[in-house]
């Protein structure tokens, strides 16, 4: 057995590469394990980079920011972090490389995870998740697990964390909900046993900012002044600093609009650093412009050489460690016109501050939008950390589109505004400062090159006849336009001079060029002069270039290799990433639901309107003792919405999609709620906690609640729990007729029928507030969000009200005269409401009294009657599913207890 274990990483090549979470004694730590048990060491060159990389089978490290990455990827080599030896050694054989690996897009790398007594559809989304992702699973408490998940502490597993002092977390479930939501690895602190601050009293008090370490010297994509580097002292600094440009050619483009004194430096430094200088794009290995265009921008990113701006270069140099400058969205370079989508735009910050709030508020530049340091109504959009500040108030008010940072940061890494109603964007975990996640989204390259340098190569033979031929390999083809960049200072090394190079003219033909006597070109002894090749190919493709061109390039590839070994991967992966996948597109997340892998997502059957009508017909006649024939479930489902079957081993097609209120049966017991909706999953019945998805409302009475009143807008079948009971007890579909909900009493003390109200929400279609804007006050009974989901589900727009001025929009459209709004006009009671009423829903607390006049004289300048309304009116209008009045439902001081005159003015 200890010849065995003697072999364990036989025929593993490796080195280690230190760092900040590598140092010396645990690199000869981890070379000691390696080779006592069969693996071969190489060390390092002198200068820090690898020796003879082609020889790996493994690179242990820490990140991913060394220049050999790329190349270890295209050769097949396991780039892992140091625990894939601990894991290896402890389990006894070699563990798959691929869930040690140091990429930060895997961001559950760190974490080992063992569940708690959790219900089994939650544990295997976490599970699922978390293996996706890149970490590790076990089953039982080791001394390498860094998070337990529980839903409380009454279970061994924590008991024996907290008994034995161990180091791991002990964590809600939501803390993973939150982190797969945001696609970001969030700090646990808010969501630890025993006592979560998210589960506390709910506070308005904001959040304090942590640190943002993604930030790391790219909060701006123009470089200040340069950095002072000076080279190590003594050879073994030499050994555990790494020379960033050792052996690499550099090319500066012209479009950094750099004097003769900066382009000096800039020389010196890449010299003290290793590297040299050329200005021919095809010997360079490293390509250093501002903007995405020119023709040696394109030349070397379809040659796959390292591209980045001086901001990334002074970086590096700063740092003496190489990176990626795709790591940084603003360590590449930056589009001259914005990104698509962004004109027009005015963003505007809150709950930012430091180097996140630099950060943004440049990305914003870089993007084109206008960037706002104060909020006024004419702003599209408010990115915010998270939800508490006046600003954030002052956008519901307004209606301005409220997003997180990742919108923008993704936006510009896709190069195309992204939408909104991805709730990723939308998402702000409580407790929770989302600037500590700033700065870690990286750049997507695949959308940079399918934009600005995939297709469309043209040649110096393709040239307009009488037009000059630049240089293919000389330098970037200047820009038109060669004014200062727009929003963007100065470099404090810039001098008169500077300005004088940029507005010189253009440069000369390809052998008098002027501007090649810049400090960028090498010594002359050294320089190298290349002959132009007529109708050699000279990629200077362009955005505008490429939607006029009809030509097409297909991108690099990195060889069959690196292919060969993405498929296997792939196919590893299979069952991890299609279990993940699905748990994370179900509602409600890895925290509510019990076991949801039994519930694939499969279309409904569409109940048609005359189906409806005829079960409601029926329900009619039974209470006029009226003989009816029975209703099969043929007849219900409708001859043109059969089911569209779909294939699946995990349960038959979803018949309906119900909707449960007013029933306690599953509340804190998680356990029966799990086993039970998969009972009903089995007969076709998938539970939902969203009124939008209701086909089937299931509640003891006819209630008043957000549910159940926002339910009714989607026209459901509304029925008893008895149905529920049946279903479970016989895990059979009831026949629905058995089943309607009856309650003659609530009708009459609410003043509409159900029947009716169900048949009117049919012909709405969600429509029923189409066009309208209803004012909400802060303090309302049931919460701006009870009334907001409601509005919304029946096609109007909810606004907070605070008292802001200009925050009506005026008066309505006249309904009669709204061709497009169709026949669900007729007969609701439209005529009661005239065009020019606009509604306050509000509660009467002193401070939402005082708000009433300001909103009668808001209205007044915009020709608006101010309708000042109970919430009552929401209710009977939604319930109902018409639009009428009644005087009861006024709002008036004087109506008010102890309101004193005078007071709310």
């Amino acid at each position: 057995m200890a010849g065995a274990d003697d072999l364990l990483f036989s025929g593993v090549t490796f080195t280690v590469l230190t760092g900040p979470t590598i140092d010396s004694v645990q690199e000869e730590r981890l070379i000691q394990i390696l080779t006592h048990k069969g693996a071969t060491f190489i060390p390092r060159r002198e200068d820090g980079s690898i020796n003879n990389i082609t020889r790996h089978t493994h690179i242990i490290t820490g990140d991913i920011e060394f220049p050999e990455y790329s190349k270890a990827l295209d050769y097949n080599i396991h780039v892992v972090r140091p625990s894939w030896v601990e894991s290896s050694s402890e389990k006894g054989r070699q563990t798959q490389a691929r869930q040690h690996s140091p990429d930060p897009s895997m961001f559950f790398r760190e974490v080992i995870v063992s569940c708690a007594e959790l219900p089994e559809g939650d544990k295997d989304a976490i599970i699922a998740g978390t293996l996706a992702l890149g970490g590790l699973y076990s089953a039982p408490l080791t001394k390498l697990v860094t998070h337990v998940v529980a839903l409380d502490m009454h279970n061994d597993k924590c008991r024996t964390v907290q008994a034995k002092d161990l180091a791991c977390k002990i964590v809600l479930p939501h803390w993973f909900d939150d982190c797969l939501k945001l696609g970001k690895l969030i700090n646990e602190g808010p969501y630890l046993l025993p006592d979560p601050e998210i589960l506390r009293a709910s506070s308005d008090e904001p959040v304090r900012a942590r640190s943002t370490p993604g930030l790391d010297g790219a909060t701006s994509a123009v470089a200040g002044a340069p950095p002072a580097y000076n080279p190590p002292i003594s050879p073994s600094d030499s050994r555990k600093q790494l020379a960033v440009f050792k052996d690499k050619k550099v090319l500066f483009s012209k479009d950094l609009n750099v004097n003769d004194h900066l382009a000096k430096t800039l020389r010196h430094l890449v010299s003290q650093a290793g590297g040299s200088l050329t200005t021919d794009v095809e010997e360079c290995d490293v390509y250093i412009g501002h903007y995405r265009d020119g023709m040696d921008y394109v030349a070397a990113s379809q040659a796959e050489k390292t591209v980045g701006n001086l901001s990334w270069f002074y970086n590096v140099i700063n740092r003496n460690k190489w990176t990626n400058p795709l790591g940084k969205l603003l360590h590449y370079p930056v589009p001259r016109d914005g990104i698509p989508g962004f004109k027009g735009k005015r963003i505007s910050l809150s709950n930012y501050s430091g180097e996140a709030r630099i950060y943004l508020e440049n990305l914003c530049k870089e993007a084109g939008a206008d960037f706002t340091k104060t909020m006024k109504q004419d702003n599209t959009h408010l990115i915010t950390a998270h939800t508490h500040s006046e600003k954030c108030d002052a956008a519901q008010e307004w209606n301005i589109d409220i997003v997180n940072h990742l919108w923008l940061e993704e936006s510009y890494a896709k190069c195309a505004a992204q939408s909104l109603t991805n709730k990723r964007f939308t998402h702000f975990p409580p407790r929770t400062n989302l600037s500590e996640i700033v700065g870690q989204t990286p750049i997507d390259i695949n959308k940079v090159r399918k934009l600005y340098f995939a297709n469309g190569e043209k040649t110096i033979k393709d040239a307009e006849p009488g037009t000059k031929t630049p240089h293919p390999f000389r330098g970037a083809v200047r820009a038109p336009d060669t004014s200062p960049r727009k929003g963007v200072p100065a470099s404090s090394a810039a001098t008169s001079k500077a300005k004088s190079f940029v507005d010189a003219p253009e440069p000369m033909d390809v052998d008098g060029d002027e501007n090649d006597s810049s400090e960028f070109l090498p010594a002359p002894q050294t320089a190298k002069r290349r002959k132009t090749r007529v109708g050699s190919d000279a990629a200077m493709a362009t955005p505008s270039m490429l939607r006029t061109t009809g030509r097409e390039n297909s991108p690099p590839t990195t060889g069959r290799a690196s292919k060969e070994k993405a498929l296997r991967d792939l196919h590893a992966l299979k069952d991890d990433v299609l279990l993940y996948d699905r748990e994370r597109k179900r509602k409600g997340g890895v925290v509510h639901g019990g076991r949801r892998t039994a519930e694939p997502e499969e279309e409904q059957p569409v109940v048609t309107k005359a189906a409806a009508t005829k079960t409601r017909n029926k329900r009619k006649s039974d209470d006029m003792g009226d003989d009816t024939a029975e209703i099969s479930e043929t007849e219900i489902a409708g001859v043109k919405g059969k089911a569209k079957k779909v294939k699946t081993d995990n349960g038959p097609p979803v018949k309906f999609t119900m909707l449960v209120t007013g029933d306690e049966r599953w509340l804190g017991n998680m356990k029966r709620e799990a086993i039970e909706k998969a009972k009903l999953r089995a007969i076709g019945i998938k539970i939902t906690t969203e009124p939008s998805e209701c086909s089937l409302l299931c509640a003891p009475r006819i209630l008043r609640t957000k549910k159940f009143i926002a339910a009714l807008a989607k026209s459901p079948f509304v029925v008893n729990i008895g149905y529920l009971d049946s279903a479970l007890a016989n895990e059979t579909l009831p026949d629905l007729d058995d089943h309607l909900l009856k309650d003659g009493e609530a009708e009459q003390r609410l003043g509409f029928l159900m029947d009716d109200a169900l048949d009117r929400a049919d012909m709405n279609k969600n429509h029923l507030l189409h066009g309208w804007t209803i004012f909400i006050t802060e303090k309302v009974p049931g919460g701006f969000e009870t009334y907001k989901e409601i509005i919304s589900i029946n096609g109007g727009t909810a606004i907070l009200y605070k008292g802001r001025s200009n925050v009506i929009p005026g008066p309505r459209y006249n309904p009669g005269g709204d061709r497009d709004r169709g026949s669900w006009v007729q007969n609701q009671g439209l005529e009661e409401i005239e065009p020019n009423q606009v509604f306050l829903i509000s509660g009467t607390l002193p401070e939402e009294v005082k708000l009433w006049q300001k909103f009668r004289d808001e209205a007044d300048r915009k020709d608006c009657d101010a309708m000042i309304v109970k919430t009552d009116w929401l209710i009977n209008l939604a319930m109902s599913q018409q639009i009428e009045w009644d005087e009861k439902w006024a709002l008036k001081e004087s109506l008010v207890p102890g309101y004193e005159e005078g007071r709310g003015k």
